[in-house]
């Protein structure tokens, strides 16, 4: 989203009450950086809900067809409605005994409704960027000479303006979220992956082709999702460690600590225990303590 200074200040008119909804929704949050930190977390959870990537492999918003997408704003909603412990009333959420509208977009603005605007009522404007992975956050009141728009609009919604982006009061602008758990990975060559082979083939041709790329467990889950257990596919006696370890090529689990062990001597420090690697040995040395851990064959 395009950045724009914001004038809302001390001597501002809307200031009363934007500080006040700003302090309290920080309030709420346990502080404005607890808030700043929390919020872009909760904008990744509400978009792989939206995306599903385990059951559907899409990772990106642009696969999402044009409903879809607004569903994102709604989770986002209801994630943000708890994080503050706020009930709903005649809008999306009383702070304070305060209405307040909830809006957000995966574009470049909003579509606030006419029920809001028409009393210049306060809306919490939330933006996701999924290209560049960022977010924002931030208050407005919806003043009619702040919004365009509306005319042959037939449920009268109007976006906000150059000019009424200048009044509104951030709380988190821009901000980075995490990227996709499935970023780097040939997602073509993955959704084909998921087509083919038996599970526990499926899981060494992936580490055949992705060695020493760390990944979460929620993307081994999406390849081997058609496997009641998938973690058994990636695990000795009966797993893809069985095929894999007369290629030189283990599978190392930061569930268990004697993978942790050996991940960081063949020069992967930080494996967590969520996460999953494959590796083979690029030196005599690693090959001989890969075999003495008994995770490749010789």
């Amino acid at each position: 989203m395009r950045v724009y200074a914001s004038r809302v200040d001390a001597n501002h008119p809307d200031f009363p009450v934007l500080s006040m909804l700003r302090d309290a929704i920080a309030s709420k949050s346990g502080g404005m950086p607890s808030l700043q930190s929390a919020f872009p977390e909760l904008v990744r959870q509400a978009v792989d809900f939206v995306l599903d990537p385990v059951r559907t492999a899409r990772t990106r918003v642009s696969e999402l067809d044009n409903v879809e997408k607004t569903f994102i704003g709604l989770k986002l909603e209801h994630f943000v409605r708890d994080m503050l412990d706020a009930p709903k009333g005649l809008r999306d959420l009383v702070i304070n005994g305060v209405d307040v509208d909830i809006k957000n977009t995966i574009a470049n603005n909003w579509s606030i409704p006419e029920e809001t605007y028409r009393n210049s009522e306060p809306c919490l404007l939330m933006a996701v960027n999924d290209v560049d992975f960022t977010c924002s956050l931030g208050l407005i009141l919806a003043r009619p000479n702040y919004l365009h728009g509306g005319k042959g609009n037939r449920d009268s919604k109007r976006g906000v303006s150059a000019a009424g982006f200048e009044n509104i009061l951030w709380m988190v602008q821009n901000s980075q979220f995490p990227p996709t758990r499935f970023a780097g990975i040939d997602m073509a060559r993955f959704r084909d992956l998921r087509k083919s082979l038996a599970g526990s083939e499926r899981a060494a041709q992936f580490w055949r082709e992705n060695l020493r790329r760390i990944v979460h467990r929620d993307v081994m889950q999406a390849l081997l999702f058609d496997q009641s257990d998938y973690m058994k596919r990636l695990r000795a006696n009966g797993g893809a460690p069985d095929i894999l370890k007369f290629e030189g090529i283990a599978i190392l689990l930061g569930t268990f600590r004697v993978d942790r062990t050996l991940a960081a001597d063949l020069g992967i420090p930080a494996l967590k225990r969520d996460e999953v690697t494959g590796v083979a040995a690029r030196t005599s040395a690693e090959r001989d303590r890969m075999r003495a851990a008994g995770v490749i064959a010789g």
